[in-house]
């Protein structure tokens, strides 16, 4: 899947290399106005600030850095993709990965000194924190542990529509099949809206596999 960069460059606002914004040379990504809007106003605030202050001797760095995660998270959220966001100060990089709401964003390294990189300040979370959210938008994927759930999942699904449907395929033949789609279809939309929660994703890859495979083979009885 494809990394979308968001970044500041000269006071405007780049997502994927395309400056941000409707008419011209720019590109609003279907984004939310609003969105584009708090884009564009931050990319602004950013570019009055000298690239390479450290958030020490300007309070604002720390602000512009922050509000730049949150909306870079928004950002993932409305293009349901990764978002690699690039502070325009410190030049850090922060990846944002399957975020499903704006969380507590993480904090951006500190520039590093002669060489040595400098202990970030302590970061508070909130107590009301979701460590979900924020690990999702902090951590890479877990593609090991994801796609051993996912198999898994798919196997039970598998098992247990084989076992259930049997009897109606045998039954009722093709009628049998429609009657088992149709039950499967109505778990679509609930699954759906899954399909970007951190670790219930996987599960829902799994189901849709197994759900694909149990309905071929069940088609291949039928027919």
């Amino acid at each position: 899947m494809r990394v979308v960069e968001v970044r500041a460059e000269q006071g405007r606002a780049v997502v994927a290399g395309v400056p941000l914004g409707a008419g011209g040379e720019g590109r609003t990504w279907g984004l939310p106005p609003d969105l584009v809007e708090a884009l564009q106003e931050w990319a602004r605030v950013a570019a009055t600030v000298p690239a390479g202050t450290v958030p020490s001797a300007a309070p604002t760095v720390d602000t512009i850095s922050r509000r730049g995660r949150q909306l870079a998270a928004r950002l993932s959220v409305e293009l349901a993709a990764p978002v690699d966001y690039c502070d325009p100060v410190t030049g850090h990089r922060v990846a944002l990965r399957g975020v499903t709401r704006t969380p507590h964003p993480p904090p951006v390294p500190p520039l590093p000194r002669n060489g040595h990189a400098v202990d970030p300040a302590p970061h508070p979370v909130a107590e009301d924190a979701e460590p979900t959210a924020v690990t999702a938008a902090a951590e890479p994927t877990p593609w090991g542990v994801g796609l051993t759930l996912s198999a898994l999942v798919a196997g039970v699904v598998l098992l247990a529509n084989l076992a259930l449907a049997a009897p109606l395929i045998a039954g009722l033949g093709a009628i049998g099949l429609i009657v088992d789609a149709a039950v499967v279809a109505g778990l679509v939309p609930a699954l759906w809206l899954n399909r970007h929660v951190p670790t219930w994703r996987w599960a829902v890859h799994g189901t849709f596999a197994g759900t694909g495979l149990a309905l071929v083979v069940l088609a291949v009885a039928a027919f």
